[in-house]
């Protein structure tokens, strides 16, 4: 049975992968998927696509939200129609009853009696009065029997004549007593003294009212009632902004960020604020990795992963070390038990049987439900050229060694059995190291020669190193037919190897890979055409500072 850290082989992550879950896999609910068993659609895009399913469900259940919301404005909105009908009633029902009260001019100077003052300000103040009395009657208040106010400390009291008008109407209802209190509490919240008005003519100001009654009443019913036309606060986005969280996925497995980073006052991703899959991490596979050699779908997950298994990242291959180097604002470590692990396996490995043979066909990737003990890489036979001609002295050379020094480490840090070969060429050409174990390499003893170029000769030992260490003919190759990858680096000034060429490009069947490494910019064109010949990779550097950065490229490809 296949398990982590049984030499399983190498794992290789896809080019912009985009494969992702759900923030939290237990959050649509195991119900939802029993209930969508059957849609394997779903179930896809729930992996594929988490993101858009979360935004799906939220807007599925803000619609039952909203719907609610809206059916409680709609019943509110009616509720206070009712009560705006009310109060033009009740207006409707005072100016009727004034009908045989006499002059309208001298009603309100009818109704209150004064105990002082004079004739012109009582008239004035007694319509202050008038607001007073109409405020208490609609607040559900009774008229009673000596009801008076104090006006500029003048005193008016309700004759019965105006007792008699009060007497006859109906109460206000409780809703519209509470409508007309709530605005006497707001002029009381208003730390400013509240300006009485003054009415003149009763009769002219209830037909004012009811001559606006239209208007008020159609501009009342086009108020809406939709919970967007209230939502000043932005309820519904902040919300689905809550639900979507992070929008930062793992480098690897392509699991959403499930940290609520607001928690905390620092940047997502800051040292104390790091990204995570705190309720674990989804089967590789689900993102497209896979493994190098075989071609399976990576049933893994990231907390299986130890710091020494390697992996290639965009063509690059890796420690599981390096790469958690290379994304300090993720937390890597296990976020869950064991036991929380098994069951989250399961989980995904259930979903994973509905779906895999999607994802592997979107990935191309070889469906398994299990994964086999893959067979490890196959060792490579590096065969380095140096060009050692006088052009090359001095910083160049040294530049040069530093990049095969790194490209070794590299090599040797990824835990292959590589083996090496490394030429040193001017006019005549010669072996550093003849089919040596990767790390038994010591670049300082490598010695630059000057001179002139030639590629002839250069080529010549490559082809007798493969000739050398084929199975059939070799004494030194311990490790079988390992492929070879030839690096050539030059900068220059030599002529075109014809008939090497011709002997090299029959072997291209036992050549993996052909990298050519041009320095400076003259005599490029037979390093073109060398290259083309072998149908290798072309790297033109302008700087023999950049040799470390190329021979790393090389090395992790």
């Amino acid at each position: 049975k296949f398990s982590p850290g049984s030499g399983s082989g190498l794992e290789i992550l896809p080019t912009g992968s985009g494969g992702t879950r759900a923030r939290k896999f237990e959050n649509t609910g195991d119900g939802k998927l029993h209930a969508t068993a059957n849609d394997d659609d779903w179930l896809f895009r729930y992996i594929d696509a988490p993101t858009d399913i979360i935004i799906e469900e939220f807007q599925i259940l803000w619609k039952e939200v909203e719907k609610t919301i809206n059916q409680q404005l709609e019943q509110e909105k009616n509720q206070w129609k009712n009560i705006l009908i009310e109060f033009f009633n009740r207006i409707e029902f005072m100016m009727s009853s004034l009908a045989n009260e006499g002059s309208s001019v001298q009603y309100i100077d009818d109704i209150f009696l004064a105990s002082g003052g004079i004739a012109a300000d009582n008239l004035t103040n007694k319509g202050q009065c008038m607001v007073l009395l109409l405020y208490a009657y609609l607040s559900g208040n009774r008229i009673q029997p000596g009801t008076s106010y104090t006006v500029f400390n003048e005193n008016y009291t309700l004759k019965a004549k105006g007792l008699r008008l009060f007497e006859k109407l109906p109460i206000p209802s409780k809703q519209l007593a509470g409508l007309i209190n709530g605005m006497k509490d707001i002029d009381n919240s208003n730390s400013n003294r509240t300006t009485v008005a003054s009415i003149k003519n009763l009769h002219v100001f209830l037909q004012s009212i009811i001559d606006a009654k239209k208007t008020i009443e159609d501009t009342y019913d086009e108020t809406p009632t939709r919970f967007e036309a209230y939502d000043k606060d932005q309820i519904y986005n902040k919300s689905l902004d809550k639900v979507r969280g992070c929008t930062s996925k793992c480098p690897c497995c392509q699991r959403p960020c499930d940290v609520d980073h607001t928690l905390i006052k620092s940047n997502a991703g800051d040292e104390d604020n790091r990204h995570c899959c705190q309720t674990g991490h989804q089967l590789r596979a689900m993102a497209g990795i896979k493994f190098e050699v075989s071609n399976e779908a990576s049933l893994f997950q990231c907390e299986q992963m130890t710091d020494d298994r390697p992996i290639v990242v965009r063509g690059t291959k890796k420690k599981w070390s390096e790469f958690k180097n290379d994304y300090p604002d993720w937390d890597f470590g296990n976020s869950i038990t064991p036991d929380e692990l098994f069951k989250l396996r399961g989980k995904f490995l259930n979903v994973w049987s509905r779906i895999g043979e999607l994802l592997c066909e979107k990935y191309d990737m070889e469906f398994v439900t299990e994964n086999t003990a893959q067979a490890t890489a196959k060792p490579l036979h590096y065969i380095l050229l140096l060009d050692a001609s006088g052009s090359m002295d001095g910083e160049p050379w040294r530049n040069l060694l530093e990049g095969v020094r790194e490209f070794i480490k590299i090599r040797v840090d990824s835990g292959s059995s590589d083996r090496i070969t490394i030429i040193v060429f001017d006019s005549h050409a010669k072996y550093a190291y003849f089919n040596e174990d990767m790390k038994s390499i010591d670049i300082t003893k490598i010695e630059f020669t000057s001179g002139g170029t030639n590629f002839g000769n250069a080529f010549d030992l490559v082809i007798k190193t493969i000739r050398s260490t084929q199975p059939q003919s070799s004494a030194y190759n311990h490790f079988g037919d390992s492929d070879y990858v030839i690096i050539f680096m030059s900068d220059g000034q030599g002529e075109f190897p014809a008939s090497q060429m011709e002997t090299l490009s029959a072997m291209k069947t036992m050549i993996s890979q052909f990298w050519t490494v041009a320095l400076g910019n003259t005599s490029m064109s037979v390093l073109q055409q060398i290259n083309q010949k072998m149908d290798g990779t072309f790297k033109e550097l302008k700087d023999s500072t950049d040799f470390v950065c190329v021979y790393a490229e090389i090395a992790r490809n």
